[in-house]
């Protein structure tokens, strides 16, 4: 026995240099480990690791491993998890780290059954930009999706993301691992989409409206982008394989570069089409919260925990400007429909509108939300809406002047699915994320009670 158990780490040891497949390295691991409930007499869950395709077919829930993705794969989340009602093999012996790092390997490389084997399809899925992203035609609208229910929580998912399409009526909402569709405008629910990696911080429509882009994962486990059809809900793309959630992404104008933020304090820019790395921005020194492409897609802009902005150029990814003004966390960058200003708002509560031109702040709003702002963004006619831990909602002129103000006290003007919770007496939920509508008519907020309030706006 000891002869063999030396055997068997030499084996994993040497890997590391060597093509992992499931017949060399995986299927001795997981039939010592996980073939008393899950081999040849007993499959429990409906699920076989004898073979390789019984383990590609997953368990009665779904697959369990991905190719290209052993962040977000089942498999790695249960023989890896921290919990000890969760972790499997349930008895016995678990899995080592080195197993551990070797199944992570395999996946991660694309799920070889033999030396002899391809790769199995990974990240992207065939996805292409489209020629004109910013032609004059309308944006997608969600026909017929298919049916799915979010997962039911013990209180409302805070709506962390929203966003709402500059060409069609639709909205994206977040919940928990799920992503929900409403015409912003009536109120109606279009769909839901379903978001396996985890929580979906981030949503951002692409300019053609045809794409919806949704970034997350699992804090300190992992993140990734994927790109949605908006008309169909079908998956096209999925790039970034993080450690940890992604707070903060946008995909340009054209379609072809997704950006995203990282507590790791860099800035990724990755290509949709075949899910690599094209560059790499080392300038942040806190985590980076904030990331926006500009509507023409000559700049990226990026903020990050302790308030520094930075002006980038949108194709090469080289440093143009600094916006220096925030003490605290930047919350959100939103550019106007014309390119010429970027708004910046943050945890000091101050909303700033820059020339970025030359990097002017043309207009500054101190404790613009008492607390701070969390959120901003700007309508179709260059109006902008904020909302803050004062649990307001403000909209300001294209010159900065407040023009009105909406609170959240009263049930009627709540929004589509999750709008049972109720408040607790004497608490007011915070309002995370504020949209416009396409056409300017509808204000749609998100609070931390996972509600969504809708007000009108004159046309």
């Amino acid at each position: 026995m000891l002869v063999l158990g030396h055997l068997f780490c030499t084996k994993i040891l040497s890997a590391d240099d060597e093509l992992v497949t499931y017949d060399t390295h995986i299927a001795s691991i997981l039939k010592s480990k996980c073939g008393t409930c899950h081999g040849d007499g007993k499959q429990e869950s409906g699920l076989s690791i004898t073979s390789y395709a019984g383990l590609m077919k997953g368990s009665g829930s779904g697959q369990i491993v991905q190719a290209g993705r052993s962040g977000s794969s089942r498999l790695v989340e249960v023989i890896g998890s921290t919990e000890e009602s969760d972790r499997m093999p349930p008895e016995g012996d678990r899995l080592s780290e080195s197993q551990i790092s070797l199944v992570k390997k395999w996946i991660d490389t694309g799920l070889r059954e033999s030396a002899g084997s391809t790769v199995a399809q990974m990240r992207t899925m065939g996805f292409q930009p489209v020629a004109n992203p910013l032609s004059d035609a309308p944006g997608a609208v969600p026909m017929n999706l298919p049916a799915v229910e979010p997962l039911k929580t013990h209180r409302g998912y805070p709506r962390v993301s929203l966003a709402a399409s500059s060409r069609a009526p639709v909205l994206a909402a977040s919940n928990y691992r799920a992503i929900e569709l409403f015409d912003p405008v009536g109120g109606k629910p279009l769909g839901v989409l379903p978001f396996p990696e985890g929580e979906p911080l981030a949503l951002e429509f692409s300019r053609s409206g045809r794409l919806l882009m949704a970034a997350g994962g699992k804090p300190v486990q992992s993140g990734s982008v994927v790109l949605f059809d908006v008309a169909s809900g079908k998956r096209l793309a999925s790039v970034a394989e993080e450690t940890d959630a992604i707070m903060a992404a946008d995909v340009s104008p054209d379609e072809r570069f997704v950006a995203i933020g990282c507590t790791s304090r860099l800035v990724k820019i990755y290509s949709t089409q075949d899910g690599s790395l094209v560059t790499t921005i080392d300038k942040h020194t806190d985590w980076v919260t904030a990331v926006a492409y500009s509507p023409d897609g000559r700049y990226l802009v990026t903020g990050d925990r302790i308030g520094n902005i930075y002006l980038w150029d949108g194709e090469s990814g080289g440093a143009l400007l600094s916006f220096s003004a925030h003490k605290k966390s930047v919350r959100s960058l939103a550019w106007r429909s014309d390119s010429r200003m970027v708004a910046s708002c943050g945890e000091d509560g101050l909303i700033v509108w820059w020339d970025v031109k030359d990097g002017w702040p043309v207009v500054q709003k101190t404790n613009a939300h008492a607390g701070g702002v969390l959120d901003g963004c700007f309508g179709p006619k260059g109006e902008y809406a904020s909302c803050g831990r004062d649990s307001v909602v403000r909209v300001w002129s294209s010159e900065g002047g407040e023009l009105k103000q909406f609170s959240i006290d009263g049930q009627s003007n709540l929004l589509g699915i999750g709008t049972e919770s109720q408040l607790s007496a004497g608490v007011k939920p915070l309002l995370l994320r504020v949209s416009i509508s396409s056409d300017g008519t509808a204000l749609i907020a998100g609070d931390s009670l996972g509600r969504l309030y809708r007000w009108v706006l004159e046309k």
